[in-house]
């Protein structure tokens, strides 16, 4: 019997208080995974939310955080893996406005309400609609069109370090899917729908120097700045060696070979470029990222094929020292850099540190130490040939909006486990809605209709449709 999406969208309209009481709830429970703040307690919650949709659902134990395994069976011919995280970043950033764990609704320009919080948009706001969406299919007392395997992870921030383990667990079950789903929003601030087909693979690094490694400088501790005079500053030498890995204004690679098996863009890059030639717009990123200008001053598809096709070195973060309020003279006696490397189509993750190595040693560096932080995965790609990719773009269709279709986004989420061998699966992003400033402070998701973006109650109607689509997709 074919869904009645009719029945589903009133329920949706006639319950919308009670469901961002539920994005509320969600965001409250703390599950910063870097921090190790409140992420099983969230699990336990999550559990809960599986049970109450009518999942067998398990905390699937790993080395490290547990992933949250849930098994929805409507007896339908297709089966969809819902891949969700639900950990966070810290919330430590200065310039909220309001407590970021308090699940706070505040009046946003040109949006109307929205939640603000840390997650909000990344991604427990995304991860409770479609819940809602699901469970508002089962309250007008109709069948899901399709099986679910859901699969929350609480170490997506940590570079999915142990998810690995739970596909040796699962691997049985999640053979059984069709296709992976990942709850997004999918609007720009302006309205625009965006579907991304891939994502960049990531590696995390630290660089470290210290006196006693070197053999030069402070051995234990930083001494008083006047002694620069006649004692070697670890920090200078560190800066010294950053300033060889890149042209002078940071923005060419310098490391040999970092460009060497980077193959972008493909020949279906090259389809969607012509038409995206004619339709993007870099406003709304240069908006949400208080950004004036590009590398080179680049505009429109030039800059953005940098977005999508540049292999990237990026300082997350570097200290030594002091750095606190007014003067305290000191000669430090270590220096740390945090560093990733966003790999693109053909680049691997096992090629990254030793390549590093390589060109300090090169440089005359070999005091600098290099420390895997996470090996991280690697890029991940799907055709927008794929029926699933197709029962998307059909959802957004029937829901009035036409998508701008991009070869990829240039963050990393660990799609590649689910998109190589085995399980080879298409994975596609989807959702109507809009929300931003992950990792940032004030990260917010839009709960009101009637501004240029769809609110919370057309981001679950997506989901809806698009789980409708998706149990109608034929080879």
């Amino acid at each position: 019997m074919d869904l009645d999406r009719r029945k589903v969208f009133a329920y949706i309209d006639q319950h919308i208080p009670e469901h961002t009481s539920k994005l509320q709830e969600l965001v409250r429970q703390p599950s910063i995974s870097p921090e190790n703040k409140g992420v099983r307690e969230c699990a336990g919650l999550l559990l809960r939310y599986y049970k109450e949709l009518g999942c067998v659902s398990s905390l699937v134990e790993t080395s490290g955080n547990p992933v949250v395994f849930g098994k929805y069976d409507a007896g339908a011919d297709r089966t969809i893996v819902v891949y969700l995280m639900y950990d966070t970043m810290p919330v430590d950033e200065p310039g909220w406005t309001v407590d970021p764990l308090a699940g706070s609704i505040r009046e946003m320009a040109p949006f109307g309400r929205c939640l603000v919080a840390r997650g909000a948009y990344n991604t427990k706001g995304e991860l409770r609609a479609f819940l809602n969406a699901c469970e508002s299919i089962r309250a007008t007392g109709q069948e899901l069109p399709v099986n679910l395997l859901l699969v929350a992870e609480g170490e997506e921030e940590l570079g999915s370090r142990h998810l690995p383990e739970f596909f040796a667990k699962k691997q049985k079950d999640l053979a059984e899917a069709d296709a992976v789903f990942f709850p997004f929003c999918g609007q720009d601030r302006n309205g625009k729908v965006l579907l991304f087909l891939g994502v960049k693979g990531i590696v995390f690094f630290e660089l470290e120097l210290d006196g006693a490694s070197w053999g030069r400088g402070p051995r234990e501790f930083g001494v008083h700045g006047s002694n620069k005079a006649w004692v070697d500053s670890p920090a200078w030498r560190m800066v010294q060696a950053l300033a060889t890995m890149t042209s002078p204004d940071g923005n060419r690679v310098l490391v040999k070979d970092f460009y060497k098996n980077a193959k972008v863009p493909t020949d279906e890059d090259r389809e969607l470029l012509q038409r995206l030639e004619k339709t993007f717009d870099e406003s709304p990123q240069k908006t949400e990222m208080r950004v004036d200008r590009f590398i080179g001053d680049a505009k429109g598809i030039d800059a953005f094929k940098k977005y999508l096709f540049d292999p990237t070195l990026n300082i997350d973060g570097l200290w030594s020292g002091y750095t606190g309020p007014e003067t305290k003279t000191l000669l430090p006696h270590k220096m740390t850099v945090k560093m990733d490397v966003r790999l693109v189509p053909n680049m691997t993750t096992a090629e990254i540190i030793p390549m590093v190595r390589r060109h300090l040693d090169e440089h005359g560096f070999k005091e600098v130490k290099v420390n895997l932080l996470e090996a991280g995965y690697s890029w991940a790609r799907t055709s927008y040939k794929e029926p699933a990719v197709k029962a998307v773009v059909k959802s957004y269709t029937e829901m009035g909006k036409e998508p701008e279709i991009w070869p990829t986004l240039a963050g990393s989420a660990p799609f590649t486990m689910f998109s190589q061998e085995p399980l080879k699966l298409p994975v596609i992003p989807g959702g109507l809605g809009h929300g931003a400033l992950p990792h940032s402070p004030n990260e917010y998701i839009v709960l009101d209709e009637g501004g240029p973006t769809a609110g919370l109650a057309t981001m679950e109607k997506s989901y809806v449709a698009i789980l409708d689509n998706f149990g109608k997709m034929r080879p």
